[in-house]
């Protein structure tokens, strides 16, 4: 089997070389395969992976199949090429937060508003997932790690933004909040994304992490009051 390397990877390797340009066919190379990544990401959020024949990604990528299974050895390969671009692209959007937002509420409002606006510009990844979790009979076990990493590496980006947040509370205490809400954010997106799915006109996401910001806020102001009423 032929290994594929991400194509981040590929770019990032010509980038640093810098010994010579990518040759026109390079570059058609470079630009299929992301149109057929583009193509079966879309296919994939919309109909699973098992609803997804090679054929499909042939047809909205505007490619031959032979293309296709040049650059991927089968349609696992494909997903799994789907779930690393589609996690750097997601990742790499994420903003930081600002560690110079002294107010509690500040900080909160700016953390859950990086992470609704990172559900928001990738509907599509983040549907993809939850699809194929709950496909795990049709996908390989190769392709199933590949999303489980995915997804703890989403845990552990949301808690170190959540750590940044609770700084002031101490390293105990931020420690355990910052796993628990962790969990909690990603779960409420997991539902958030299923309630879409099922009534997008009812589901609303922005409101779900309001919700959550508001009870994180409380949280915070509270730790952070008890000690100072202690003190007294």
């Amino acid at each position: 089997m032929r290994a594929i390397r991400p194509l981040a990877t590929r770019d990032a390797n010509a980038a640093r070389s810098g010994a010579r340009r990518l040759s026109r066919r390079e570059q058609l190379g470079v630009e299929s395969r992301r149109r057929i990544i583009d193509a079966a990401a879309a296919l994939m959020a919309e109909r699973g992976f098992a609803g997804t024949s090679i054929a499909a990604v042939s047809q909205r990528s505007g490619l031959p199949s032979g293309s296709i299974y040049w650059h991927f050895d089968s349609k696992e390969t494909l997903l799994a090429a789907v779930v690393e671009e589609g996690a750097r692209r997601w990742f790499g959007a994420l903003p930081r937060i600002d560690r110079l937002l002294k107010d509690p509420a500040r900080r909160t409002a700016a953390l859950f508003e990086a992470i609704d606006a990172s559900l928001e510009s990738h509907p599509e990844f983040l549907r993809l997932l939850l699809l194929i979790a709950l496909e795990r009979r049709d996908v390989d076990p190769t392709s199933l790690a590949v999303i489980r990493r995915v997804r703890a590496r989403a845990l552990a980006s949301i808690r170190k933004m959540l750590l940044v947040l609770l700084e002031p509370l101490g390293p105990r205490d931020a420690d355990h909040i910052a796993d628990e809400f962790a969990r909690l954010v990603l779960v409420v997106a997991d539902g958030s994304f299923v309630a879409q799915h099922i009534d997008p006109e009812q589901a609303d996401v922005r409101r779900s992490f309001g919700l959550l910001r508001r009870a994180l806020t409380a949280l915070v102001r509270e730790m952070d009051v008890a000690p100072r009423r202690n003190r007294r």
